[in-house]
């Protein structure tokens, strides 16, 4: 009857509109991912790939994080070489000063002069001892409010954090000073610094940073310019510190020549410019040791981003196959409805 064809048109009629707009979402869908480059737009598409992606970008920028973390370290032990470096050059210059101090053949009025030039490299170290980078005093522990070292304006004393260097000991890798009541007094502000670098950070039972899982990023003046005193092989009481080390220099100097004192201090700038020369050491073996992790976490970037594109990404030269073919479909399906819909129309419409 025509009510039972007019049925079949109109399932004919939705069968066809259902299988066109099937082809049209999946032509609509291979655009998409050959355009965006991803294997699906949402999580819930893909939940298990999906989830295993948000992890590994997680990891991906938790090592990102750790990588600036240690570039940036880097920089600033660059800053920390190049005033170390000074400061051992002024010694070295300091040293052949007092050779010719030494020296019989020169006159007072030489030595005059010599004692005056040592005058400005000690200043000079003290500038390098007090240098700042990104805001950051390079040589002060945990202070970072005020210069390190200063000059006690009665006594002419270099000071470190308030306290004469001279004064200072150390002993089981912990410096310390005795107060008026003979009291051991931990130097303040003197603490080191701990920088986490993705070696897995933790605190040990004092709650501080584990040395083994964190980076020790600062550097204490004291290690470097020295603490304390010594007696020399002459028996004269020599500074431990380099600054104070050339103001003796230069009285041993002027007005006039005291040639044993001269000797032992000479003895320890000498021993004091070996001391520099271990901290550089120490130094370039933190730096090669962030190049190494540097390598380490860019490695790990750059396999978690081949992970994750796994994971995500679609191949452009399959998806440029499958929309080929789902516009293939696309086409014949609209072949086929132009040989259908037209006679099923007009037998719908009388």
């Amino acid at each position: 009857s025509r009510t039972a064809m007019r049925v079949a048109q109109r399932t004919i009629s939705r069968n066809y509109l259902r299988t066109l707009n099937g082809a049209l979402s999946k032509r609509a869908e291979s655009f998409e991912r050959g355009s965006t480059g991803l294997k699906f737009a949402t999580l819930s598409e893909n939940v298990s790939d999906g989830t295993r992606a948000m992890h590994v970008q997680e990891q991906r920028y938790q090592a990102t994080q750790y990588l600036d973390n240690t570039n940036n370290l880097l920089y600033e032990m660059n800053s920390v070489d190049s005033n170390m470096e000074s400061i051992h050059s002024i010694l070295q210059t300091a040293q052949e000063k007092v050779l010719k101090g030494m020296s019989e053949s020169m006159g007072q009025d030489g030595r005059d002069v010599l004692a005056k030039e040592i005058s400005k490299l000690k200043e000079e170290i003290l500038q390098f001892a007090n240098a700042q980078y990104g805001g950051k005093y390079l040589f002060s522990g945990t202070n970072n409010s005020t210069a390190p070292f200063t000059v006690n304006e009665d006594t002419g004393k270099l000071m470190y954090n308030g306290i004469e260097v001279e004064k200072i000991q150390k002993e089981d890798g912990e410096y310390f000073y005795m107060d008026e009541n003979n009291q051991k007094v931990t130097i303040p502000k003197n603490d080191p610094i701990y920088a986490d670098i993705g070696l897995g950070y933790r605190y040990d039972g004092n709650m501080t940073a584990d040395p083994r899982t964190a980076f020790q990023v600062s550097f204490s003046g004291l290690d470097l310019l020295g603490f304390g005193t010594t007696t020399g092989e002459n028996g004269t009481q020599v500074s431990g510190n380099l600054y104070d080390l050339l103001t003796e220099i230069e009285n041993s100097l002027t007005p006039d020549l005291n040639k044993e004192a001269l000797d032992d201090q000479y003895t320890q700038l000498v021993d004091l410019t070996d001391q520099v020369g271990v901290c550089r050491t120490d130094l370039g073996t933190r730096m090669n040791f962030l190049e190494r992790n540097a390598d380490r976490l860019q490695n790990d970037i750059d396999n978690l981003t081949e992970q994750e594109s796994g994971l995500i990404s679609s191949n452009p030269a399959d998806e440029a196959i499958k929309l080929k073919e789902c516009e293939y479909v696309w086409m014949a399906v609209l072949q086929l409805g132009s040989q259908i819909l037209p006679s099923s129309l007009l037998d719908f419409m009388q």
